[in-house]
């Protein structure tokens, strides 16, 4: 089975993930070693404090930079982790920040929301206006949505795809959080995997392969499979 590490804070010296080059290919060769060969680049994109454009050309020279230095035996796909702001609705057209050329975009918001009326206008925007496809990171970090599955349920009726991040299912994660996640993916409510790697002290990459052994014990290997089907169709998706 192909693994897929669909966020990561790999491309080095942009934002508060990877400082060096060396940073980055540790944190890639960590992951090759556990079988995970398919890696998204996902860099922080704050609205508030840059424009659309500015932000993509700082980016591509980042990621221009690093090209000559990733092994041959990875797939990598150039992402952003956007911080949705009102900021980035003045922009006509929403482009360029996606999974590659996917269709496909990783949404942040802030952990306190509620998902009332300007949140869920924000994602009707991204799905009707803009053809995009959100994808959100690290649902763990909103209580309200673990609190309300059925909101995460609203949020997957309206093609919104959800993501975790593998540090809930180490073997040292709290016990309860991890139980709790857990029997939401035996409900369906998590599509998708990322370690979210800053470096081996901030989410570190090193625990893949124990939180995918985690899941497919805990809630069989059919949904580690249905998780990483949907990552490869995003991957597909964003190789073109």
């Amino acid at each position: 089975m192909q693994l897929y590490d669909m966020h990561s804070h790999i491309l080095p010296a942009f934002d508060d993930g990877a400082k060096t080059v060396k940073d980055s290919l540790e944190m890639i060769d960590c992951l090759k070693k556990q079988g995970v060969s398919n890696i998204c680049l996902t860099p922080h994109y704050y609205t508030n404090e840059i424009s659309l454009d500015d932000f993509i050309k700082k980016r591509a020279k980042a990621f221009e930079k690093f090209k000559p230095h990733i092994p041959e035996d990875v797939n990598i796909i150039l992402g952003t982790e956007v911080y949705v702001t009102e900021y980035l609705f003045n922009n006509k057209e929403i482009k360029g920040i996606t999974y590659g050329k996917s269709k496909y975009i990783l949404t942040e918001f802030p952990y306190d929301s509620h998902f009332g009326d300007r949140t869920m206008q924000q994602m009707f925007s991204l799905l009707e206006n803009h053809g995009l496809t959100p994808v959100m990171p690290h649902v763990e970090r909103y209580p309200y949505l673990i609190d309300n599955p059925a909101v995460i349920d609203e949020l997957q009726e309206m093609g919104v795809v959800i993501q975790t991040n593998i540090a809930n299912y180490a073997e040292k994660a709290p016990f309860f959080r991890k139980r709790k996640l857990l029997k939401l993916i035996e409900r369906g409510y998590i599509d998708i995997l990322g370690s979210d790697a800053h470096s081996f002290t901030h989410n570190t990459p090193e625990v893949f392969s124990q939180a995918v052994n985690t899941i497919s014990e805990k809630c069989g290997e059919q949904k580690v499979k249905k998780m990483m089907d949907k990552a490869a169709e995003i991957f597909n998706e964003a190789m073109g």
